[in-house]
């Protein structure tokens, strides 16, 4: 029947340098080429209905992301999911599909990220995680995009929980109607803010209130369809 239907799937590749807005159109083009029955808003320059409810860090590998889309007819969340994959690019694979129930739409409350180290950087960093943690206020400089202005913003209230094993650093940042904290923020109070370390970072878990799905992870086949590529579920 009708309603929304969530889509969890991992991001990799070049597509990762995509804006927000960007992912918004490749699926809303990948959805009219599935032929799939999505709402469209109403009036002269009708939009699909469909959200990633979390924005990702430009040029940051996400395994975890969340698509919703609200349809108008029919479609089980394994039919949706079929037709889709066929009509994605190189770089997403979708990992889960399930219905929402008539409840209000799931919200990103955390989100966790990762980090190889190498060795060298992984032992300066070590004594810097706990007195970070202890530190009631973890300043930053924070520029404005309307003005370009520049403020400072405690995003201690922001940063959950930091470790690291042997030279994987990992954290996790909170995501709150006051806002969060940007990951390169982290890394900066780390001195570990560069181009290298960025093009590294990996958004490996995104955590939702009002989400609950048993649904199976989606069992994926190699299928090459006019000389590219895709990732399409299995019959299985």
């Amino acid at each position: 029947m009708s309603g929304k239907i969530g889509v969890s799937f991992s991001l990799s590749g070049d597509l990762r340098f995509l804006s927000h807005q960007d992912m918004l159109y490749l699926f809303a083009r990948a959805i009219r080429r599935a032929q799939l029955p999505i709402v469209y808003t109403q009036g002269y320059n009708p939009r699909p209905k469909l959200w990633l409810l979390l924005p990702k860090p430009l040029g940051v590998r996400c395994l975890d992301d969340l698509l919703l889309v609200d349809l108008c007819d029919d479609c089980s969340s394994e039919q949706f999911a079929d037709r889709l994959a066929l009509c994605l690019p190189r770089g997403i694979k979708l990992r889960r599909s399930f219905k929402l129930g008539p409840v209000r739409s799931p919200q990103p409350r955390a989100a966790v990220y990762s980090l190889g180290l190498s060795r060298q950087d992984a032992a300066e960093v070590a004594p810097k995680i706990p007195s970070l943690l202890e530190t009631p206020e973890l300043r930053v400089n924070r520029i404005a995009k309307r003005n370009g202005q520049s403020r400072q913003v405690n995003i201690r209230p922001y940063l959950s929980s930091m470790q690291l094993e042997v030279t994987e650093l990992s954290f996790t940042l909170v995501c709150s109607p006051a806002g969060s904290a940007k990951p390169a923020e982290v890394l900066g109070l780390l001195d570990l803010d560069n181009p290298a370390n960025r093009a590294k970072l990996v958004r490996t878990e995104t955590i939702y209130a009002g989400l609950h799905t048993d649904r199976p992870a989606i069992k994926t086949t190699s299928r090459k369809t006019l000389g590219r590529e895709f990732t399409q579920p299995s019959k299985e």
